[in-house]
Protein backbone atom coordinates (compact mmCIF):
# COMPACT_ATOMS: atom_id res chain seq x y z
CA UNK A 1 0.00 0.00 0.00
CA UNK A 2 1.61 3.47 -0.73
CA UNK A 3 1.21 6.49 1.24
CA UNK A 4 -1.51 7.91 -0.24
CA UNK A 5 -3.89 5.06 -0.20
CA UNK A 6 -2.21 4.49 3.44
CA UNK A 7 -3.65 7.92 4.70
CA UNK A 8 -6.93 7.61 1.97
CA UNK A 9 -7.75 4.35 4.75
CA UNK A 10 -6.98 6.52 7.54
CA UNK A 11 -9.15 8.79 6.78
CA UNK A 12 -12.56 6.49 6.04
CA UNK A 13 -11.63 4.59 9.53
CA UNK A 14 -11.46 8.22 11.25
CA UNK A 15 -14.92 9.14 9.61
CA UNK A 16 -16.58 6.16 10.37
CA UNK A 17 -15.45 6.26 13.93
CA UNK A 18 -17.25 9.73 14.18
CA UNK A 19 -20.33 8.24 12.26
CA UNK A 20 -20.98 5.12 14.39
CA UNK A 21 -20.92 7.92 17.65
CA UNK A 22 -23.26 10.14 15.90
CA UNK A 23 -22.99 12.91 18.44
CA UNK A 24 -22.99 15.79 15.49
CA UNK A 25 -21.88 17.07 11.85
CA UNK A 26 -18.17 16.69 12.14
CA UNK A 27 -15.55 19.39 10.74
CA UNK A 28 -14.67 17.21 7.56
CA UNK A 29 -11.24 19.18 6.88
CA UNK A 30 -10.01 19.23 10.61
CA UNK A 31 -10.47 15.41 10.66
CA UNK A 32 -8.79 14.82 7.64
CA UNK A 33 -6.08 17.21 9.68
CA UNK A 34 -5.85 15.24 12.39
CA UNK A 35 -4.95 12.37 10.27
CA UNK A 36 -2.33 13.71 7.91
CA UNK A 37 -1.01 14.74 11.52
CA UNK A 38 -0.61 11.41 12.67
CA UNK A 39 0.27 9.73 9.53
CA UNK A 40 4.15 10.26 8.37
CA UNK A 41 5.12 12.14 5.56
CA UNK A 42 8.20 11.38 3.60
CA UNK A 43 10.77 13.90 3.78
CA UNK A 44 10.14 16.44 0.88
CA UNK A 45 6.93 15.38 -0.32
CA UNK A 46 4.06 17.61 0.35
CA UNK A 47 0.62 16.60 0.53
CA UNK A 48 -0.30 19.13 -2.99
CA UNK A 49 3.03 17.61 -4.92
CA UNK A 50 1.44 14.21 -4.05
CA UNK A 51 -2.13 15.32 -5.15
CA UNK A 52 -1.10 16.60 -8.27
CA UNK A 53 0.76 13.41 -8.97
CA UNK A 54 -2.23 11.49 -8.79
CA UNK A 55 -4.83 10.63 -12.44
CA UNK A 56 -7.49 12.11 -13.20
CA UNK A 57 -9.83 9.27 -12.27
CA UNK A 58 -7.33 8.84 -8.83
CA UNK A 59 -8.52 12.29 -7.82
CA UNK A 60 -12.10 11.62 -8.56
CA UNK A 61 -11.91 8.59 -7.04
CA UNK A 62 -10.68 9.73 -3.89
CA UNK A 63 -13.03 13.16 -3.84
CA UNK A 64 -15.95 10.62 -4.26
CA UNK A 65 -15.21 8.62 -1.28
CA UNK A 66 -14.88 11.43 0.89
CA UNK A 67 -18.19 13.13 0.35
CA UNK A 68 -19.43 9.75 0.54
CA UNK A 69 -17.92 8.79 4.08
CA UNK A 70 -19.36 12.36 5.36
CA UNK A 71 -22.66 11.93 4.16
CA UNK A 72 -22.92 8.68 5.75
CA UNK A 73 -21.31 10.29 8.79
CA UNK A 74 -23.95 13.37 8.54
CA UNK A 75 -26.96 11.59 7.92
CA UNK A 76 -25.65 9.04 11.35
CA UNK A 77 -25.73 12.32 13.28
CA UNK A 78 -29.31 13.50 12.23
CA UNK A 79 -30.34 10.13 13.03
CA UNK A 80 -29.36 10.32 16.52
CA UNK A 81 -29.72 13.89 16.92
CA UNK A 82 -33.10 13.40 16.31
CA UNK A 83 -33.89 10.59 18.66
CA UNK A 84 -32.58 12.43 21.51
CA UNK A 85 -34.91 15.34 20.58
CA UNK A 86 -37.86 13.60 20.19
CA UNK A 87 -36.86 11.63 23.02
CA UNK A 88 -39.80 13.04 25.81
CA UNK A 89 -38.54 14.74 28.86
CA UNK A 90 -37.63 12.68 32.13
CA UNK A 91 -41.09 12.95 34.33
CA UNK A 92 -39.89 13.75 37.87
CA UNK A 93 -42.38 13.56 41.02
CA UNK A 94 -42.77 16.81 42.43
CA UNK A 95 -45.25 18.50 45.34
CA UNK A 96 -48.42 16.69 46.10
CA UNK A 97 -51.53 18.76 47.24
CA UNK A 98 -53.92 18.35 49.61
CA UNK A 99 -56.54 19.36 51.87
CA UNK A 100 -57.06 19.88 55.78
CA UNK A 101 -59.66 20.83 57.52
CA UNK A 102 -59.35 23.55 60.76
CA UNK A 103 -61.89 24.95 63.47
CA UNK A 104 -63.62 27.45 62.08
CA UNK A 105 -63.01 30.62 64.15
CA UNK A 106 -67.31 30.97 64.64
CA UNK A 107 -67.34 27.44 65.76
CA UNK A 108 -70.06 26.67 62.91
CA UNK A 109 -67.90 24.62 60.26
CA UNK A 110 -64.59 23.81 59.66
CA UNK A 111 -61.75 26.10 57.69
CA UNK A 112 -60.32 24.26 54.79
CA UNK A 113 -56.35 25.26 53.72
CA UNK A 114 -53.98 23.76 51.38
CA UNK A 115 -50.77 21.62 51.90
CA UNK A 116 -47.91 20.24 49.91
CA UNK A 117 -45.80 17.80 50.62
CA UNK A 118 -43.43 15.67 48.42
CA UNK A 119 -41.77 11.99 48.84
CA UNK A 120 -38.16 14.18 49.88
CA UNK A 121 -39.89 17.20 51.77
CA UNK A 122 -42.00 17.55 54.34
CA UNK A 123 -45.68 18.75 54.50
CA UNK A 124 -46.21 23.01 54.95
CA UNK A 125 -49.23 24.67 54.72
CA UNK A 126 -49.00 26.65 51.58
CA UNK A 127 -52.72 28.71 51.15
CA UNK A 128 -55.07 29.56 53.93
CA UNK A 129 -54.18 29.94 57.64
CA UNK A 130 -56.20 28.97 61.08
CA UNK A 131 -58.47 32.27 61.32
CA UNK A 132 -59.09 33.34 57.48
CA UNK A 133 -62.68 31.78 57.96
CA UNK A 134 -62.26 31.21 53.82
CA UNK A 135 -62.45 27.61 52.37
CA UNK A 136 -59.90 26.44 50.04
CA UNK A 137 -59.98 23.43 48.84
CA UNK A 138 -59.77 21.23 45.50
CA UNK A 139 -55.93 21.85 44.35
CA UNK A 140 -54.78 20.80 41.34
CA UNK A 141 -51.47 20.93 39.50
CA UNK A 142 -50.84 22.44 35.43
CA UNK A 143 -49.26 19.68 33.69
CA UNK A 144 -45.88 21.30 33.94
CA UNK A 145 -45.84 21.40 37.71
CA UNK A 146 -45.54 24.95 38.23
CA UNK A 147 -49.10 26.16 38.16
CA UNK A 148 -52.04 24.94 41.41
CA UNK A 149 -55.31 26.08 40.45
CA UNK A 150 -57.64 25.77 43.29
CA UNK A 151 -61.50 26.51 44.47
CA UNK A 152 -61.85 29.33 47.40
CA UNK A 153 -65.43 30.41 49.44
CA UNK A 154 -66.70 32.55 51.71
CA UNK A 155 -69.35 30.95 54.41
CA UNK A 156 -69.42 27.64 54.97
CA UNK A 157 -71.28 24.23 52.61
CA UNK A 158 -73.76 22.37 53.44
CA UNK A 159 -74.17 20.43 56.90
CA UNK A 160 -75.90 17.21 57.82
CA UNK A 161 -78.80 16.68 60.76
CA UNK A 162 -81.05 13.77 61.69
CA UNK A 163 -84.68 14.82 61.34
CA UNK A 164 -86.95 13.99 64.69
CA UNK A 165 -88.27 10.69 61.81
CA UNK A 166 -84.60 9.33 62.06
CA UNK A 167 -84.43 10.25 58.28
CA UNK A 168 -80.98 12.60 57.38
CA UNK A 169 -81.68 16.39 56.26
CA UNK A 170 -79.58 18.95 55.31
CA UNK A 171 -78.58 22.34 55.63
CA UNK A 172 -78.57 24.20 52.46
CA UNK A 173 -74.87 25.92 51.66
CA UNK A 174 -73.89 29.46 52.79
CA UNK A 175 -70.83 29.99 50.47
CA UNK A 176 -70.34 33.71 49.65
CA UNK A 177 -67.77 35.10 46.68
CA UNK A 178 -66.44 31.65 45.18
CA UNK A 179 -63.54 31.99 42.89
CA UNK A 180 -61.21 29.97 40.75
CA UNK A 181 -57.40 30.74 42.01
CA UNK A 182 -54.39 30.12 39.84
CA UNK A 183 -51.16 30.79 41.92
CA UNK A 184 -47.44 30.28 40.30
CA UNK A 185 -45.73 27.57 42.25
CA UNK A 186 -41.55 27.39 42.59
CA UNK A 187 -39.61 24.51 43.40
CA UNK A 188 -39.61 25.22 46.76
CA UNK A 189 -43.47 25.04 47.19
CA UNK A 190 -44.02 29.16 47.96
CA UNK A 191 -47.45 29.71 46.13
CA UNK A 192 -47.74 33.08 45.08
CA UNK A 193 -51.56 33.90 43.65
CA UNK A 194 -51.54 34.95 39.92
CA UNK A 195 -55.46 34.94 38.69
CA UNK A 196 -59.01 35.45 40.66
CA UNK A 197 -61.70 34.43 38.20
CA UNK A 198 -65.12 35.10 39.99
CA UNK A 199 -68.26 32.01 40.04
CA UNK A 200 -70.94 33.74 41.95
CA UNK A 201 -72.66 33.44 45.80
CA UNK A 202 -74.36 30.30 47.04
CA UNK A 203 -71.97 28.07 44.66
CA UNK A 204 -69.17 25.93 45.98
CA UNK A 205 -65.50 26.27 45.65
CA UNK A 206 -64.88 25.15 41.74
CA UNK A 207 -62.92 21.72 41.60
CA UNK A 208 -60.85 22.49 38.45
CA UNK A 209 -59.08 20.29 35.46
CA UNK A 210 -56.34 21.09 33.62
CA UNK A 211 -56.27 21.34 29.81
CA UNK A 212 -52.89 19.20 28.84
CA UNK A 213 -51.15 22.43 27.31
CA UNK A 214 -52.14 24.32 30.52
CA UNK A 215 -54.27 27.01 28.54
CA UNK A 216 -57.55 26.26 30.26
CA UNK A 217 -59.00 25.20 33.28
CA UNK A 218 -63.09 23.65 33.29
CA UNK A 219 -65.05 23.35 35.71
CA UNK A 220 -68.46 22.32 37.05
CA UNK A 221 -70.90 25.12 38.45
CA UNK A 222 -73.50 22.99 40.01
CA UNK A 223 -76.65 25.23 40.87
CA UNK A 224 -79.11 22.46 41.65
CA UNK A 225 -78.51 19.60 43.86
CA UNK A 226 -80.26 17.23 47.05
CA UNK A 227 -80.30 20.68 49.20
CA UNK A 228 -83.05 21.67 46.34
CA UNK A 229 -86.20 20.30 45.84
CA UNK A 230 -85.38 18.60 43.14
CA UNK A 231 -82.23 17.04 41.39
CA UNK A 232 -81.78 17.99 37.68
CA UNK A 233 -79.06 19.85 34.88
CA UNK A 234 -81.51 22.54 34.44
CA UNK A 235 -79.46 25.59 35.52
CA UNK A 236 -76.16 24.23 36.36
CA UNK A 237 -72.96 24.75 34.14
CA UNK A 238 -69.50 23.52 33.31
CA UNK A 239 -67.23 26.50 33.22
CA UNK A 240 -63.99 26.67 30.54
CA UNK A 241 -61.68 29.32 31.25
CA UNK A 242 -59.15 30.15 28.77
CA UNK A 243 -56.01 31.46 31.34
CA UNK A 244 -54.37 34.16 28.92
CA UNK A 245 -57.35 36.25 28.71
CA UNK A 246 -59.49 34.68 31.47
CA UNK A 247 -62.08 34.60 29.09
CA UNK A 248 -64.89 31.97 30.35
CA UNK A 249 -67.08 29.52 27.87
CA UNK A 250 -69.94 28.31 29.21
CA UNK A 251 -71.95 25.55 29.15
CA UNK A 252 -75.74 25.42 30.02
CA UNK A 253 -77.39 22.51 31.71
CA UNK A 254 -74.84 20.01 32.85
CA UNK A 255 -75.08 18.85 36.20
CA UNK A 256 -71.33 17.18 35.76
CA UNK A 257 -70.19 14.64 37.98
CA UNK A 258 -66.89 13.98 36.34
CA UNK A 259 -64.99 15.65 33.44
CA UNK A 260 -61.34 15.37 31.50
CA UNK A 261 -59.85 16.84 28.88
CA UNK A 262 -58.70 14.24 25.89
CA UNK A 263 -54.71 13.79 25.95
CA UNK A 264 -54.26 16.51 22.80
CA UNK A 265 -56.79 19.12 24.67
CA UNK A 266 -59.35 18.87 21.62
CA UNK A 267 -62.12 18.03 23.79
CA UNK A 268 -63.42 17.84 27.18
CA UNK A 269 -65.61 14.89 28.19
CA UNK A 270 -68.37 15.33 30.58
CA UNK A 271 -70.58 13.17 32.37
CA UNK A 272 -73.75 14.53 33.24
CA UNK A 273 -77.28 13.37 33.50
CA UNK A 274 -80.33 15.36 32.31
CA UNK A 275 -83.41 14.83 35.18
CA UNK A 276 -83.42 10.88 36.93
CA UNK A 277 -82.08 11.44 40.93
CA UNK A 278 -80.74 7.82 41.63
CA UNK A 279 -79.60 8.28 44.87
CA UNK A 280 -76.49 10.00 46.10
CA UNK A 281 -77.26 13.20 44.21
CA UNK A 282 -76.56 10.94 41.20
CA UNK A 283 -78.51 11.18 37.95
CA UNK A 284 -78.85 8.14 36.61
CA UNK A 285 -79.38 8.50 33.15
CA UNK A 286 -76.16 10.12 32.55
CA UNK A 287 -73.90 9.82 29.76
CA UNK A 288 -70.60 11.06 28.51
CA UNK A 289 -70.42 14.23 26.45
CA UNK A 290 -67.56 15.54 24.08
CA UNK A 291 -67.45 19.13 24.03
CA UNK A 292 -64.63 20.82 21.01
CA UNK A 293 -63.77 24.51 22.39
CA UNK A 294 -62.24 24.98 18.73
CA UNK A 295 -65.81 24.63 17.50
CA UNK A 296 -68.27 25.02 19.85
CA UNK A 297 -69.34 21.67 19.12
CA UNK A 298 -71.04 19.10 21.32
CA UNK A 299 -71.80 15.44 20.61
CA UNK A 300 -72.91 12.63 23.21
CA UNK A 301 -71.88 9.36 23.36
CA UNK A 302 -75.44 7.70 23.43
CA UNK A 303 -74.53 4.03 24.01
CA UNK A 304 -72.69 5.62 27.40
CA UNK A 305 -76.38 5.58 29.64
CA UNK A 306 -75.71 5.56 33.09
CA UNK A 307 -72.51 7.19 32.94
CA UNK A 308 -70.78 8.72 36.30
CA UNK A 309 -67.06 9.11 35.90
CA UNK A 310 -64.59 8.57 33.57
CA UNK A 311 -61.10 8.46 32.46
CA UNK A 312 -59.01 9.30 28.81
CA UNK A 313 -57.03 6.77 27.58
CA UNK A 314 -53.00 8.72 27.43
CA UNK A 315 -53.57 7.67 23.14
CA UNK A 316 -57.03 9.43 23.45
CA UNK A 317 -58.22 7.03 21.25
CA UNK A 318 -61.11 5.55 24.28
CA UNK A 319 -62.85 6.44 27.27
CA UNK A 320 -62.76 4.20 30.45
CA UNK A 321 -65.99 4.99 32.55
CA UNK A 322 -68.39 3.58 35.56
CA UNK A 323 -71.96 3.49 35.68
CA UNK A 324 -74.90 2.58 37.91
CA UNK A 325 -75.93 -1.38 38.30
CA UNK A 326 -79.63 -0.61 38.43
CA UNK A 327 -80.45 -4.13 39.06
CA UNK A 328 -78.43 -3.75 42.36
CA UNK A 329 -78.54 0.23 43.64
CA UNK A 330 -76.94 3.38 43.45
CA UNK A 331 -74.21 1.59 45.58
CA UNK A 332 -72.74 -0.48 42.56
CA UNK A 333 -71.13 -0.06 39.34
CA UNK A 334 -69.84 -1.95 35.90
CA UNK A 335 -66.31 -0.83 33.92
CA UNK A 336 -66.75 -0.29 30.42
CA UNK A 337 -64.61 1.07 27.80
CA UNK A 338 -65.46 3.02 24.39
CA UNK A 339 -63.75 3.87 21.38
CA UNK A 340 -64.12 7.27 20.61
CA UNK A 341 -63.98 7.29 16.94
CA UNK A 342 -66.43 4.55 16.38
CA UNK A 343 -68.00 4.37 19.47
CA UNK A 344 -67.55 0.18 20.16
CA UNK A 345 -67.53 -0.89 23.68
CA UNK A 346 -66.08 -3.45 25.68
CA UNK A 347 -67.09 -4.83 29.07
CA UNK A 348 -64.10 -4.47 31.41
CA UNK A 349 -65.50 -5.08 34.65
CA UNK A 350 -68.95 -6.29 35.94
CA UNK A 351 -70.99 -5.36 38.65
CA UNK A 352 -68.56 -4.12 42.03
CA UNK A 353 -69.46 -2.34 45.18
CA UNK A 354 -68.70 1.07 45.72
CA UNK A 355 -67.40 2.84 49.12
CA UNK A 356 -65.14 5.97 48.23
CA UNK A 357 -63.39 7.00 45.54
CA UNK A 358 -63.68 8.90 42.45
CA UNK A 359 -63.67 6.83 39.26
CA UNK A 360 -61.07 5.22 37.07
CA UNK A 361 -58.34 6.58 36.31
CA UNK A 362 -55.89 5.55 33.87
CA UNK A 363 -52.13 5.20 34.18
CA UNK A 364 -49.77 7.42 32.75
CA UNK A 365 -48.30 5.31 29.62
CA UNK A 366 -52.30 3.52 29.38
CA UNK A 367 -50.92 0.07 30.07
CA UNK A 368 -53.44 -0.14 33.39
CA UNK A 369 -56.22 1.58 34.81
CA UNK A 370 -56.81 2.23 38.97
CA UNK A 371 -60.34 1.71 40.04
CA UNK A 372 -61.83 1.13 43.75
CA UNK A 373 -63.88 -1.37 44.78
CA UNK A 374 -65.73 -2.03 48.22
CA UNK A 375 -65.18 -5.68 50.01
CA UNK A 376 -67.43 -5.23 52.69
CA UNK A 377 -68.42 -2.55 55.56
CA UNK A 378 -66.60 0.02 55.30
CA UNK A 379 -63.49 -1.63 53.51
CA UNK A 380 -62.26 -1.05 49.85
CA UNK A 381 -59.54 -2.44 47.39
CA UNK A 382 -57.57 -1.02 44.86
CA UNK A 383 -57.69 -2.70 41.80
CA UNK A 384 -55.31 -2.42 38.71
CA UNK A 385 -56.94 -3.33 36.02
CA UNK A 386 -55.34 -4.09 32.43
CA UNK A 387 -57.16 -3.83 29.45
CA UNK A 388 -54.83 -5.09 27.10
CA UNK A 389 -55.61 -4.31 23.25
CA UNK A 390 -59.38 -2.84 23.14
CA UNK A 391 -60.24 -3.84 19.66
CA UNK A 392 -59.32 -7.19 19.90
CA UNK A 393 -62.37 -9.49 20.92
CA UNK A 394 -59.78 -12.10 21.69
CA UNK A 395 -58.03 -10.60 24.89
CA UNK A 396 -59.47 -10.22 28.22
CA UNK A 397 -58.87 -7.85 31.42
CA UNK A 398 -56.73 -8.83 33.41
CA UNK A 399 -57.01 -7.78 37.51
CA UNK A 400 -54.80 -6.99 40.27
CA UNK A 401 -55.29 -5.78 44.00
CA UNK A 402 -52.83 -3.59 45.54
CA UNK A 403 -51.62 -4.62 49.09
CA UNK A 404 -51.81 -1.24 50.85
CA UNK A 405 -49.81 -1.44 54.29
CA UNK A 406 -48.03 1.30 56.18
CA UNK A 407 -45.57 0.51 59.40
CA UNK A 408 -47.66 1.12 62.53
CA UNK A 409 -51.18 0.48 61.32
CA UNK A 410 -52.61 -2.97 60.30
CA UNK A 411 -51.66 -5.42 57.64
CA UNK A 412 -54.15 -3.68 55.30
CA UNK A 413 -55.37 -0.17 53.96
CA UNK A 414 -58.24 0.73 52.94
CA UNK A 415 -58.25 3.65 50.53
CA UNK A 416 -60.87 6.90 50.22
CA UNK A 417 -59.28 7.87 46.79
CA UNK A 418 -56.65 6.53 44.19
CA UNK A 419 -54.84 8.44 42.00
CA UNK A 420 -50.87 8.16 39.94
CA UNK A 421 -47.60 10.01 40.13
CA UNK A 422 -46.69 11.51 37.55
CA UNK A 423 -43.82 8.87 36.24
CA UNK A 424 -46.35 6.00 36.76
CA UNK A 425 -44.49 4.17 39.70
CA UNK A 426 -46.73 4.96 42.48
CA UNK A 427 -49.91 5.38 43.45
CA UNK A 428 -51.46 8.24 45.74
CA UNK A 429 -53.75 7.16 47.91
CA UNK A 430 -55.43 8.46 51.07
CA UNK A 431 -56.32 5.47 53.47
CA UNK A 432 -57.04 4.42 56.46
CA UNK A 433 -56.90 1.21 58.87
CA UNK A 434 -57.22 0.11 61.77
CA UNK A 435 -54.93 0.88 65.07
CA UNK A 436 -52.60 -1.95 66.26
CA UNK A 437 -54.03 -4.72 68.00
CA UNK A 438 -57.44 -3.65 67.27
CA UNK A 439 -60.13 -4.05 64.91
CA UNK A 440 -62.78 -1.68 66.13
CA UNK A 441 -60.97 1.93 66.27
CA UNK A 442 -59.89 3.96 62.79
CA UNK A 443 -56.94 5.17 62.65
CA UNK A 444 -57.21 9.08 60.72
CA UNK A 445 -56.78 8.96 57.47
CA UNK A 446 -52.91 8.85 56.21
CA UNK A 447 -51.96 10.40 52.84
CA UNK A 448 -49.51 7.25 51.17
CA UNK A 449 -47.34 6.73 48.11
CA UNK A 450 -47.94 2.96 47.26
CA UNK A 451 -45.23 1.64 44.92
CA UNK A 452 -46.70 -0.39 41.47
CA UNK A 453 -43.86 -2.36 42.22
CA UNK A 454 -44.84 -4.54 45.44
CA UNK A 455 -41.12 -5.21 46.53
CA UNK A 456 -40.61 -1.59 47.63
CA UNK A 457 -41.80 0.20 50.63
CA UNK A 458 -45.38 2.30 50.85
CA UNK A 459 -43.91 6.14 51.70
CA UNK A 460 -46.12 7.84 54.57
CA UNK A 461 -46.41 11.15 53.42
CA UNK A 462 -48.37 12.83 56.29
CA UNK A 463 -50.39 11.95 59.07
CA UNK A 464 -51.95 15.41 59.78
CA UNK A 465 -54.76 15.54 61.91
CA UNK A 466 -58.02 16.27 59.52
CA UNK A 467 -57.16 15.17 56.45
CA UNK A 468 -59.84 15.75 53.50
CA UNK A 469 -60.18 12.73 52.44
CA UNK A 470 -61.61 13.67 49.04
CA UNK A 471 -62.43 16.87 47.75
CA UNK A 472 -65.66 17.75 46.13
CA UNK A 473 -68.90 17.28 47.46
CA UNK A 474 -71.52 14.03 47.54
CA UNK A 475 -73.83 15.76 44.98
CA UNK A 476 -71.13 17.39 42.67
CA UNK A 477 -67.88 16.68 40.87
CA UNK A 478 -64.99 14.37 42.85
CA UNK A 479 -62.23 15.71 40.06
CA UNK A 480 -59.30 16.72 42.00
CA UNK A 481 -57.38 13.78 40.13
CA UNK A 482 -54.18 15.88 39.31
CA UNK A 483 -53.09 16.77 42.97
CA UNK A 484 -49.76 15.41 42.44
CA UNK A 485 -47.74 17.61 40.08
CA UNK A 486 -44.41 17.15 38.38
CA UNK A 487 -41.07 18.63 39.40
CA UNK A 488 -40.98 21.62 37.22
Amino acid sequence: MDELTDFEQHLADRVRTFAQMGVRPVDSPAVAHAVAIRHPRRRGAGSWGRWRGLTLHRRAWTIVVALGLLVVLVAGALLVGGRILLRPPAVTNGWIAFTVLQPARDGLDEDLDLWLVALDRDARRVVGDETDSVDQLCPAFSPDGGRLAYGQAEGHGTEGFVNPDGTDGTLPATWRRAALIVADVNDEGRVADRLTIDVGDGLPPPCPVWSPDGSQVAFGVNRTSPVNPETSADGSEVWIVTLPDAGTTVLPDLLATDLEWSPDGSLLAIASGADEPLGGGRLGNGLIHLYRPASGAMRSLETTIGAVELTWSPDGRSIAYTGFDRGAGDDNRWLRAIDVATGRRRELAASFGILHGIGPVWSPDGNMIAFQRGIGGEDSEVVLLTPGDLNDESTHPRESVVPVTARGSSDRLSPYRVTWSPDGTYLLMMAWGHEPDTTATFQDPLLVAVPVNPAMPTAVLSTIDALVVYDGYPDTTFVPIQTWGRRP
